[in-house]
């Protein structure tokens, strides 16, 4: 990851490139160039002048560190080598032993092992089969139970609709009356004229109405 952040800074380093330009140079390096991992700088730099012609001193061991370190070596190996040869014997052995009984094994006693292993077969057929059938029928029962509720709340919900249809039928039925029609037409002229209604009023903050009429007859009858 350094290789590319470093690789990432000397392309944004160059400050006559443009943004467009700049990213496809980025990008064309990033791909040309790779990353070593655990480094400082990147491959491409080369090695620093300063240390160019350095040859690194070879590190002195000591003679009992070496002995040491060469006898873990070898009883690791030793013991690694032990217990893979240990896996292959007894897989060999394993194998050895399968051969052995499957040779051994009359056809009397095979058709005899597979009856058996069919008759345990059956018996968790079976048993699988008792299960799933409660299973079944638990959620066949609640499911007619919910069923059966949602049936209950429609019914409930629409007898309610229609108790509020019906009222409200009733009451335009009762506003019915009032209205106008080509029968009584002639008696709501007649009414109109013999007692007329006027809207022309004002309401105070008491909420008292004023009429125009009231005011005119009392103007009247304060006049001498």
């Amino acid at each position: 990851m350094s290789g590319f952040s470093t690789a990432a800074g000397l392309l944004a380093s160059r400050c006559l490139v443009s943004p467009l330009q700049h990213q496809t140079v980025a990008s064309q390096t990033l791909l040309q160039y790779t990353a070593v991992r655990f480094r400082r700088k990147p491959r491409w730099l080369g090695t620093a002048k300063s240390k160019l012609f350095r040859v690194p001193e070879r590190r002195q061991q000591i003679e009992e560190e070496r002995v040491e370190l060469m006898r873990l070596h070898n009883n690791y190996h030793t013991q690694m080598k032990a217990v893979r040869r240990f896996l292959i014997d007894e897989v060999e052995a394993f194998k050895l032993v399968s051969r052995a009984g499957m040779v051994i094994q009359t056809p009397e006693e095979a058709e005899a092992e597979w009856e058996e292993v069919q008759r345990i077969n059956e018996e968790w057929n079976k048993s699988v089969a008792e299960v799933r059938e409660k299973r079944l029928d638990e959620e066949r029962e609640q499911r007619k139970t919910f069923i059966l509720e949602r049936l209950v709340a429609k019914e409930a919900r629409d007898q309610e609709r229609q108790e509020r249809v019906e009222a409200r039928v009733r009451a335009e039925k009762e506003q019915g009356k009032t209205f106008i029609t080509r029968d009584n037409i002639d008696q709501a002229i007649e009414r109109a004229l013999v007692q007329p209604t006027s809207y022309n009023f004002a309401i105070d903050s008491n909420g008292n109405l004023h009429r125009q009429d009231d005011e005119v007859q009392s103007q009247e009858a304060k006049s001498p």
